[in-house]
């Protein structure tokens, strides 16, 4: 017995004995759903989204073409494929499905290998799409999410962030002198590097609702929702352990130390923090902290990356946005 493969089809046909013929045709793929009127078909269509539509044109009531047409006016199920199927073989009905945005017509009496043969082309088509899509949102390199994935991410999270009062931290991790790394072993053992960090950085995390993004050349972030100051210096600590781990053999820059990370972070509270007496903390007044964006957060990380990175390698700066402002913390050695 041959292994479904998930593809969701829906079947849309005024005869059940079309439907019973249809549905052990394609019964290596799940789920199928199916519908005997036009009302139906936009019904389910609506409440999950499928893959592939095989769509009757001749029915009562709602024709084949009146589904096709307010699938294609609906933007969640514009893009969903709508293969027509007909007894009439007339270039006229055709072109009129063409017009309306079908993909594709398959004739009755239904022959079961070139059924077949369509549904498997427009799933290998979505699994194409599906990957360019990815690749978008995925740095192919390190499999970590793309810099403007991360922020969209970020953008979903400051809100959720306010309207919880729950705390968020955003770390900048960077490879300390990676640019020397490159020069001095080659972009191939760069890539290599940068491959291991990531996936050393990436099982430090904890919960499916963290988020590593490829920041910038050597360097990664990590969106980390509900965790606060002291939350996301033990996730810091252990990054920086993680990666020491390795034993990644360093340049001349770094006098033969092993590859390490210096990390900069941000955590925004939502309570009041005394900032240290050496570093006061920048003021903000009510209208200025009621204006805040989730920019806010990556600058002050990336300050925070600044500062830890004049202190040298293996260490963690953490800052803090709260109600009264910015407040430093210092940097720790791990």
């Amino acid at each position: 017995m041959q292994a479904q493969q998930h593809f969701s089809i829906l079947l849309v046909d005024d005869d059940p004995l079309v439907i019973r013929v249809l549905s052990r045709i394609l019964s290596e793929f799940e789920p199928v759903r199916f519908a005997t009127t036009g009302r139906m078909a936009l019904r389910l269509a609506a409440e999950s989204v499928p893959d592939l539509v095989l769509l009757d044109v001749d029915m009562p009531e709602v024709s084949g073409f009146d589904v096709c047409r307010a699938l294609k006016h609906n933007s969640a199920l514009s893009q969903v494929p709508v293969l027509f199927i007909s007894s009439h073989e007339s270039p006229e009905l055709e072109a009129k499905g063409l017009e309306l945005g079908a993909a594709d017509f398959i004739s009755k009496p239904l022959h079961a290998a070139l059924v077949l043969a369509r549904v498997r082309t427009y799933q290998r088509m979505k699994a194409l799409s599906d990957t360019v899509r990815s690749g978008v949102t995925m740095d192919f390199l390190t499999g970590a999410v793309t810099r403007r994935r991360l922020e969209k991410s970020l953008a979903q999270e400051w809100l959720r962030s306010a309207r919880s009062k729950q705390p968020l931290a955003l770390l900048v991790a960077e490879i300390e002198d990676f640019a020397a790394y490159n020069a001095t072993h080659g972009e191939e053992a760069g890539d290599a590097c940068l491959c291991a960090i990531a996936e050393a950085v990436r099982g430090t995390l904890r919960r499916p609702t963290d988020v590593m993004g490829r920041y910038a050349g050597g360097s990664f972030a990590v969106l980390l929702p509900e965790t606060d100051q002291e939350g996301a210096r033990a996730l810091a600590g252990r990054a920086v352990a993680a990666v020491d781990a390795l034993h990644i053999a360093g340049t001349a820059a770094t006098d033969g130390a092993c590859v390490t990370l210096v990390i900069g972070g941000a955590c925004r509270s939502f309570r009041p923090v005394e900032p240290l007496p050496a570093e006061p903390a920048r003021e903000a007044s009510a209208e200025q902290l009621a204006g805040m964006v989730p920019d806010d957060l990556i600058a002050a990380a990336e300050e925070a990356l600044k500062s830890a990175r004049l202190s040298g390698g293996h260490q963690v700066r953490l800052f803090e946005l709260t109600e009264t402002g910015v407040a430093r913390t210092g940097s720790a050695a791990t």
